[in-house]
Formats: C-alpha cells, sequence, structure tokens
C-alpha cells in the first residue's frame, strides 16, 4: 500500500525539522497533491497526512483548549512548515468555551467567560439539530453581544 508524500514528509521532518525545512520546499507539497490529484482525476482524500482538510483541525473541547495553550501538545509538526493553517472546528456540540472564547477574541468582540460558557451552550444545542457553518456561529456570537446578553 503507498503513502501520501505529505505522510513521507511527516516522517522526515519529525526525524530532521532543520534538515527538511532547509531542502525541501514544503510549502509546496499541497499544490504538487492537488495537481497530482487532479490529473489522475481523483479526490485528495479529507484525512490525508499533512494537506488533508482535516489534518490540522480541532474539535473537541479539552482538544482545542490544549491546541490553544500549547500546539505541540496534539501536533508533532507545525502546521505553517507545510504553508498550512491550524483550524479550530467550533460549530459542533462538542465544542469547548475555550474554543468559543477564542473565537469572540478573533472577531474583537468582549464578553466575561460565565457568558462565554452560556453562548457555548447555544452553539453546542444548536448544533445537535443542524449543520452549523462559521458563519452561523459568527453570528450567534455576534447576536448574543449586540442583545446584550453581556
Amino acid at each position: 500500500m503507498s503513502k501520501p508524500l505529505g505522510g513521507l514528509m511527516a516522517r522526515m521532518i519529525v526525524s530532521d525539522h532543520d534538515y527538511v525545512t532547509n531542502k525541501y520546499r514544503l510549502h509546496k507539497l499541497k499544490e504538487i497533491e492537488d495537481f497530482v490529484a487532479a490529473a489522475v482525476q481523483v479526490n485528495v482524500p479529507f484525512n490525508n497526512p499533512v494537506t488533508g482538510v482535516c489534518a490540522f483541525t480541532h474539535k473537541a473541547g479539552i482538544h482545542a483548549k490544549a491546541i490553544l495553550a500549547n500546539p505541540s501538545t496534539y501536533e508533532i509538526i507545525n502546521p505553517a512548515d507545510f504553508g498550512m493553517s491550524r483550524y479550530l472546528h467550533i460549530q459542533s456540540r462538542l465544542t469547548g468555551w475555550n474554543a468559543i472564547k477564542a473565537r469572540v477574541e478573533q472577531l474583537g468582540l468582549n464578553m466575561s467567560d460565565d457568558k462565554i460558557k452560556l453562548l457555548t451552550g447555544k452553539i453546542k444545542a444548536m448544533a445537535d439539530v443542524r449543520v452549523l457553518t462559521m458563519d452561523d456561529t459568527d453570528s450567534v456570537i455576534r447576536s448574543y453581544v449586540e442583545a446584550g446578553l453581556d
């Protein structure tokens, strides 16, 4: 069974980070994998090492809290080495209040921890009913602040 190029590069970077980052243009990996996938008319798997859409996605509460505090707790490799980004999936029933707090701060809004915890409950309840997008979640956050619920 063949392994994706991202898997090979991930193994290499763990064994000798400086050598690999200096020798290879790792930020091109996603572009190369997408090019090959298009040429052979297949989709890059969502769980592809390093370049899959889920490679650096974090969802569950305690997991997201650890990533916010110290990314190396759950990421043995830095997504930036590959030109990739970390993503906190907050529009889920599994999200935790620390992830919601980080998003509130990214939006430039102010809210107490107690209110963020209430807001998190609302988002989790909504996510149990239907799939939420980031826009949905941001709208809930903004409407919560605008309604003076903080």
